[in-house]
């Protein structure tokens, strides 16, 4: 009797071995890579995120993207700012305190221009950057 509690025994941690292991493959299938996200690039997907809507666009992007905003101080010596500014679907530069008044519902894809590509998009004024608004109903700003 002796042998068959043995046998039953090696069994059961066999059975046991490979249910766990049957688990683990089945929750490593389920676990997807993520897409790499565009570091400069805020996605209309990133933007439907529940916590993000019920923020207004200024907030959002600096929870999302920091670095959009962060100052780079001045770039030469003749004194000019740094500062970022925003343009909407690439329209004229404007203070980062448009934001606030902009909703996330209305957009579409925020972008990051570094200072050489604002300023070859912009002209002197934008060389600390610029973030690119673009958004689905203009009447929403």
């Amino acid at each position: 009797m002796r042998p068959s509690r043995v046998l039953l025994y090696a069994a059961l941690v066999l059975a046991s071995a490979c249910a766990s292991s049957h688990a683990n493959d089945n929750e490593l299938r389920a676990v997807e890579p993520k897409a790499k996200r565009n570091p400069n690039v805020i996605s209309r997907e990133e933007l439907a995120d529940p916590a993000m809507q019920s923020r207004d666009a200024a907030t959002a992007i600096r929870m999302l993207r920091p670095h959009f905003f962060s100052y780079r101080g001045p770039t030469s010596f003749s004194g000019t700012s740094g500062d970022t500014h925003i343009s909407y679907d690439y329209g004229p530069l404007q203070p980062l305190s448009q934001l606030t008044g902009t909703n996330t519902f209305s957009l579409v894809e925020v972008r990051f221009l570094t200072a050489e590509q604002a300023t070859a998009r912009f002209g002197l004024n934008a060389d600390g950057g610029a973030v690119i608004v673009l958004v689905s109903n203009k009447s929403a700003q």
